[in-house]
């Protein structure tokens, strides 16, 4: 059982300008079996002793990489686009000390020296390109075979031309909502603040796409102090309308022929541990009662949505069996900006079919629609054409290849009954074996 990963550099970048390059390793974590990308092989200092630095090598200078080890998901490939060799990443217990995530309201701890991007994988794991924290660098790969599958940038755009999509494409849909253009500054380019840090941009093109929750983390000290961002308030309207007393939902986290069927309402009641009272889904099913807090509204709200991270206080059942499922699909739901569609009101609810929320909100024909509140910057990724329009609508492909991205934390195939095409940009199944190519695409 072995993979062979072909590196491959499109950018086309002149050596006078910069060069990709590429750093990986294997079991990150794991003293015994954590190794390195030397030449073409993942190798250690010797069984017993464990690698100190990770180093980085042209692109073009890599041959066929070989994996045959047994991996434990901690394995990437980082590419990273610069003039001068990057310095080695630096190892803790047995971890490589990664790039400081951008955009960069101070100097960053560990300092890219230009774009970037990553390519996770593993043996017998799914391969997956995912932009959650962002976009960097114009990435692609393929699975061997005349069918298999593709995923990542198209071979023909470009990373300029991508810039310039993202812009148009903003622009174009704040026609529809004005708050799509809020999302525009995710071009990242300048400094956060006047004489604050300049991120490192390689021949006049932009160092990255933010993701939203970034942005706003960046600019409000990790959610800990206030912003005038307009995104901070982004989500309030929609999850004031979402969390209304009386609202109800149906959820099925199983199949058509075997439901697994969540109901419940929206009351307001006093939260445990707090004297104030807030809105809350209680839902019940097989495996019991669960609730779902609203979010304060401001910052926490954005953070809510954009960040989807499980917390005491707005998601007590914390993130594992249903609850976590329950709480994953109300989270895809806003960002496809169909959460609404899924809801009825208790007078309603009588003639609706069960599941009627997993009805509405499984149904991709219906997401990221015009002119309804979502999140744009997944939005572009799924469906941006190159010229910057939806490409459902102008009927050219999109950017990326099949439409597939993971645009934000939690942009998988939906739970539940489900008839469209894979969401995200991994593979759906497990690769044990096989040539899979990784290909850095044009700059220009």
């Amino acid at each position: 059982m072995s993979i062979k990963f072909k590196l491959v550099d499109e950018s086309g970048l002149p050596d006078t300008t910069a060069h990709v390059w590429v750093a990986g390793w294997i079991n990150g974590g794991s003293q015994k079996h954590f190794k390195v990308l030397e030449g073409n092989n993942f190798t250690r200092p010797s069984t017993t002793k464990a690698p100190t630095s990770v180093p980085f090598q042209k692109l073009s200078d890599i041959g066929d990489v070989v994996l045959e080890d047994k991996t434990n998901g901690d394995d990437r490939f980082l590419f990273v686009v610069s003039k001068d060799k990057p310095q080695d990443l630096t190892v803790t217990n047995n971890n490589p000390i990664q790039y400081t995530q951008y955009p960069y309201a101070n100097t960053p701890g560990v300092e890219a020296p230009g774009p970037f991007d990553v390519f996770e994988f593993g043996l017998d794991a799914q391969l997956n390109l995912s932009a959650v924290s962002g976009f960097g660098l114009n990435l692609r790969f393929d699975v061997e075979g005349s069918d298999g599958p593709q995923y990542g940038m198209r071979k023909d755009v470009t990373r300029s031309q991508t810039a310039k999509a993202f812009t148009k494409f903003m622009k174009n849909e704040a026609k529809a909502d004005p708050a799509a253009a809020h999302f525009l500054p995710l071009l990242y380019s300048t400094p956060l603040t006047k004489g604050g840090f300049q991120p490192p941009l390689v021949d006049n093109q932009f160092f990255a796409i933010c993701d939203p929750n970034d942005w706003l983390a960046s600019n409000s000290g990790n959610y800990q102090k206030t912003t005038n961002d307009p995104l901070a308030t982004y989500w309030d309207e929609t999850l004031d309308r979402f969390f209304s007393p009386g609202n109800v939902l149906s959820i099925n986290l199983g199949s058509k022929a075997v439901p697994r069927l969540y109901e419940g309402s929206c009351t307001t009641q006093t939260q445990s541990g707090s004297t104030e009272q807030t809105q809350v889904y209680t839902l019940t099913g097989p495996a019991g009662t669960f609730h779902f807090y609203k979010p304060e509204s401001g910052l926490t709200s954005s953070q809510y949505v954009f960040q989807q991270s499980f917390g005491v206080g707005l998601t007590p059942a914390g993130a594992a069996g249903d609850a976590g499922l329950l709480q994953d699909s109300i989270w895809e739901a806003l960002c496809r900006g169909v959460a609404l569609d899924g809801v009825l009101t208790t007078e309603t609810t009588e003639s609706a079919q069960a599941a009627f929320s997993t009805t509405k909100w499984n149904d991709w024909s219906k997401w990221y629609k015009a002119g309804k509140t979502c999140h744009y910057y997944s939005k572009f990724l799924h469906y941006s054409d190159s010229d910057g329009n939806d490409s459902r609508l102008s009927g050219k492909p999109s950017l990326m290849l099949n439409q597939a991205a993971y645009g934000f934390s939690m942009d998988e195939n939906p739970v539940g009954p489900y008839d469209g095409p894979e969401v995200p940009s991994k593979t759906n199944e497990n690769i044990k074996s096989g040539t899979v190519t990784i290909t850095v695409g044009k700059w220009v």
